[in-house]
């Protein structure tokens, strides 16, 4: 098998250049084409004159606004981009009869808490007749109050005073 393969390798070795050679002497070689006339080029029709923007498909969706109308809509930016962020942060609720000030509510696992501060300190509640998240929770609201309801999606707490329902207060 070496052989045979030695022996065409040299064989296409010495007839590819003259093989060559022909094909491009001959490719070369003939009648020179005759010049051709192209057709000529249609006239474009006049542009019609711009219509007012399509009207609102009579499926009941309405087009996007332009790239110009959401770049005029939208700021050009901080006037110091180096500067501090503003920062607006939400006032603190207070109960002006418990003196319990309501300073955020948050949900940990399935357990809706309120963080609070009243006189005698800081801390979180849970629902429940005590407020107390455990028991060795301190206590942080006054004796006879409860926590009814917190709503964590809205912001807001509701206590009662001796079983009888207060109105809720939220963080504004």
């Amino acid at each position: 098998m070496t052989v045979s393969v030695t022996w065409w390798k040299q064989a296409a070795e010495r007839w590819l250049a003259p093989v060559a050679v022909l094909v491009v002497v001959g490719g070369c070689g003939g009648e020179t084409p005759t010049a051709t006339v192209l057709p000529p080029v249609p006239v474009k029709p006049a542009p019609l004159p711009e219509t007012s923007a399509p009207a609102a498909p009579p499926i009941g969706l309405t087009p996007l606004p332009s790239a110009e109308e959401v770049q005029q809509a939208a700021p050009g930016g901080r006037a110091d981009p180096f500067g501090p962020l503003v920062v607006v942060e939400a006032a603190d609720a207070q109960d002006p009869t418990t003196g319990l000030t309501l300073t955020g509510v948050l949900l940990v696992g399935d357990q809706k808490r309120a963080m609070v501060t009243t006189p005698t300190g800081s801390g979180v509640i849970c629902m429940g007749s005590d407020g107390r998240c455990g028991e060795d929770a301190p206590v942080l609201l006054p004796t006879g109050w409860s926590v009814l309801s917190i709503d964590v999606a809205r912001g807001c707490i509701r206590l009662a005073l001796n079983d009888e329902p207060q109105d809720p207060f939220c963080i504004a």
